[in-house]
């Protein structure tokens, strides 16, 4: 999946490619890991991984304040 960080996140950068294991849905909210947080997370240490969705946020949550 793309994933692009929220606005106001104090985040800098750009989209980034992420595995999804989860079955996150098309502009759902979800959360990221990176680096080998990603590929433990994945169950996955050996593999080529660097950013994977770990989990998607409920709804209900305004995010530009």
């Amino acid at each position: 999946m793309i994933v692009e960080p929220v606005e106001g996140m104090n985040v800098t950068g750009n989209k980034l490619v992420a595995i999804d294991i989860i079955g996150a849905g098309i502009g759902e909210f979800v959360l990221v890991a990176q680096g080998s947080a990603a590929r433990v997370g994945c169950d996955m240490t050996d593999s080529p991984i660097d950013a994977a969705i770990v989990g998607i946020v409920d709804e209900g949550q305004e995010w530009n304040k």
